[in-house]
This record gives structure tokens, sequence and C-alpha cells, in this order.
């Protein structure tokens, strides 16, 4: 039952993104998709530990999404792949490095 409420806020924030994207500009669409439920996640963790805890990775794991879209934009204009083969790939790259970075930068513990 605790999974509903983010479960709609989470499909709210691509729903929203598709409806820009498509009455507005899609080139609008990432103010909504790309809003950070990561952040908004916090409101739904138990303590202030795991708060802590969900930051320090968030950290890494939002920073390589950065240069996982530039690399993604760099590829999309200057390569004949498909756009959506360049998005599979870069968000795979993306999760790899990202739990990489997480699970060896990341302390285990935090203090409160």
């Amino acid at each position: 039952m605790d999974l509903i409420k983010p479960f709609l806020i989470g499909g709210s924030v691509i729903s929203g993104a598709k409806l820009v994207a498509k009455y507005v500009s899609p080139a609008l669409a990432p103010l909504v998709g790309g809003m950070p439920t990561g952040m908004i996640t916090t409101f739904f963790l138990t303590s202030d530990k795991d708060r802590k805890l969900f930051y320090s990775g968030y950290m890494y794991s939002s920073f390589l999404l950065f240069l996982a879209v530039v690399l993604a934009n760099i590829l999309s204009n200057n390569s004949k792949l498909e756009v959506n083969y360049i998005s599979a790939i870069s968000i795979v790259v993306w999760a790899l490095i990202s739990y990489i970075a997480i699970t060896y930068l990341v302390p285990k513990t935090k203090s409160s």
C-alpha cells in the first residue's frame, strides 16, 4: 500500500512529459520528465540516515546521468544510429557505471 503514492507520482511525471511534448514542445518536456524525482523520493524514506545515504548515491548517479545525456546528445547529432538505440545504450552504461561508483564511493553508513 505504501508503494501506491510514489508509483502514481512517478507515472504522473512521465505522463506530464508526454503531454508537454505533444501539446507544447518536445524541447520543454524535460522540464517535467526531468523533474528530480530522486529528490521527491526522499519524502518517502523512513529516516534522515536513509535520506543522507540516498543523496550520496543520487549525487553520483545524477552526475553520471548528465554525462550520459551529453554523450547521447553528441551521438544523436553526429551519428547515423537511431536515437532510441543510443538512448538504450546510454541508459545501460549509465546504470552500470553508477552502480560501480555508488558501490565503491558511497560509505555504507553515514553519521546522523
